[in-house]
């Protein structure tokens, strides 16, 4: 079960796109099945969406909060438009996370 507040789901979704962005321009410019044989370039994708991911991240936890008031009882809410999350760890974190888990993959490729 995935588990994400905010727009928490934009890790996954942005990581997978950049995945699927170098995996079509590997393939088409060094023959099909580049990117899949070559762990670095999987583990370059990674990181390239893992940073991309923590910028986005960074950039929507900057968004302030929104103060509402309900019209019927008077009553003043705050509606926070910081807090995003993709298996409770904060998206700007968790984009990190990803980046080193690319990391260690390109790492990992790299030595065979």
């Amino acid at each position: 079960m995935i588990i994400w507040s905010g727009l928490g789901f934009l890790v996954a979704v942005i990581t997978f796109g950049c995945c699927l962005v170098v995996n079509i321009v590997l393939d088409a410019q060094f023959g099909e099945g580049f990117y899949s044989s070559n762990l670095w370039a999987v583990g370059a994708a990674l990181v390239l969406g893992g940073i991309v991911s923590s910028g986005v991240g960074f950039m929507l936890k900057g968004r302030s909060d929104r103060f509402v008031v309900d019209e019927e009882t008077g009553e003043r809410m705050v509606i926070n438009n910081s807090s995003h999350s993709f298996f409770f760890v904060p998206m700007h974190w968790a984009g990190i996370v990803v980046a080193v888990i690319g990391v260690c993959v390109a790492i990992s490729g790299a030595s065979n």
